[in-house]
């Protein structure tokens, strides 16, 4: 088949809206000497700046249009679709938290100043990358452990992996939270903060944020990774191959232009289904890691770090134990329960109802099969965990803020 013109097309819209993806991190990575650079001669400056986006754009658009048209065959450029579609769900990613920590200085100038301090004092631990590392490592191993489940080791992967990613990042979170807002208070550097002046609120709450927002790049990186090991998994299993729904493949047929584009288009879109399945799981594991940070955040005014972190373990496992618990106490229809049997009935109602409910938030067996809810239910059940969620940890930082209003700093 001859070379189509067409594909240079295609490689240019390609590699430009990879080039504006890139714009944001890339900006907020270099904008103090990109500024300096600039106001030393700003329309030669901008020109080249100019100058040389065009240049990316058009460069990039060539060689990825040679390369479709080199490779061909339709399974190689549907693959080179899907790691379009990769870098550009990390360039997204990256776009998301830069727009975030935009917002949050610009919004709430103190505050954010507090956790974007916190965000980068949590990025830079090695504590940090040793988490990433070892979850890393558990996950690229996940695929070839024996699972004996009959045909069904894909989806035990797939729960595996959201515990794997929920546990780093909350014990990461609890465990940062802990150091980092008990060494302020107990290395008398938050009577300093207080004087500049930022309040308690914008100290204990840009604290959570920054925090949090750690957690989640964990979350975002872990996740992704993620995506790649499930894609492994599902080849390595030898299951059918990943085909998109039959409207949306009528409407990648009916774009038109060259063959070897609307290929390189599927396996772009193919990936943004599959990363599509995997989101509102990690959505719910977010909204845990949530949950327990501000719980941290709310003990370390109070608690030494290492009471703080014995409290959260046992949290955890209570939130977890008491609706187990419960069931298992609740009397029979018909029966007389004896009082020993009411007394721990009652127990486990009422811690259940204090705890948070962190049983939501685990993606099960029935929600990771995508054959047990049909998408409206799992995005509905999604929705409803994430709201409660944020109640439950508004809540908690509210009763941080009562803790931290009356300590002694001095």
């Amino acid at each position: 088949m001859p070379f189509s013109p067409g594909l240079i097309v295609v490689g240019m819209v390609l590699a430009l809206a990879q080039v504006a993806a890139a714009l944001p991190w890339g900006l907020a990575l270099t904008w103090d000497a990109l500024r300096a650079w600039y106001r030393q001669a700003p329309r030669q400056r901008l020109a080249a700046l100019v100058g040389g986006l065009v240049a990316a754009v058009l460069a990039g658009g060539v060689l990825l249009g040679v390369a479709i048209s080199v490779v061909r065959e339709r399974e190689s450029v549907e693959v080179m679709g899907r790691v379009y579609a990769v870098v550009f769900q990390l360039q997204l990613t990256a776009d998301f938290f830069v727009l975030i920590f935009l917002g949050l200085t610009r919004a709430w100038p103190k505050g954010g100043a507090v956790a974007r301090a916190a965000f980068r004092e949590s990025y830079r631990q090695p504590m940090f990358w040793l988490f990433v590392g070892a979850s890393v490592g558990w996950l690229a191993l996940t695929p070839f452990l024996p699972y004996f489940t009959f045909g069904e080791d894909y989806i035990m992967v797939k729960e595996i992996g959201y515990d794997t990613i929920m546990l780093a990042a909350v014990a990461f979170g609890v465990i940062a939270a802990s150091m980092s807002i008990s060494e302020e208070i107990e290395g008398r550097t938050a009577v300093t903060l207080m004087s500049k002046p930022v309040s308690r609120r914008q100290f204990l709450l840009g604290k959570f944020f920054g925090i949090l927002l750690a957690c989640l790049v964990m979350v975002a990186v872990l996740g992704l990774f993620f995506d790649l090991v499930l894609l492994y998994k599902y080849w390595f299993d030898k299951l059918p191959p990943r085909r998109l729904p039959p409207d949306v493949a009528a409407w990648v047929d009916r774009l038109g232009g060259p063959l070897e584009a609307r290929h390189f288009l599927r396996g772009t879109v193919i990936w943004v289904f599959h990363a599509g399945e995997i989101l509102p799981g990690q959505v719910m594991s977010s909204s845990l890691v949530m949950v327990l940070v501000a719980v941290a955040v709310a003990l370390a005014t109070r608690l030494p770090m290492i009471v703080n972190l014995v409290t959260c373990l046992v949290i955890y496992f209570l939130a977890n134990l008491m609706p187990v618990l419960v069931k298992t106490t609740q009397p029979a229809p018909g029966s007389t329960p004896g009082p020993v049997q009411k007394l721990i009935y009652f127990m486990a109602q009422l811690f259940d109802a204090l705890l948070p409910g962190l049983d939501l938030f685990r993606v099960r067996p029935t929600l990771v099969d995508e054959n047990a809810l049909s998408i409206d239910e799992y995005l509905q059940h999604v929705g409803v965990v994430t709201v409660y969620g944020i109640l439950f940890t508004t809540i908690v930082l509210l009763l941080g803020l009562v803790l931290f209003e009356d300590r002694d700093l001095a």
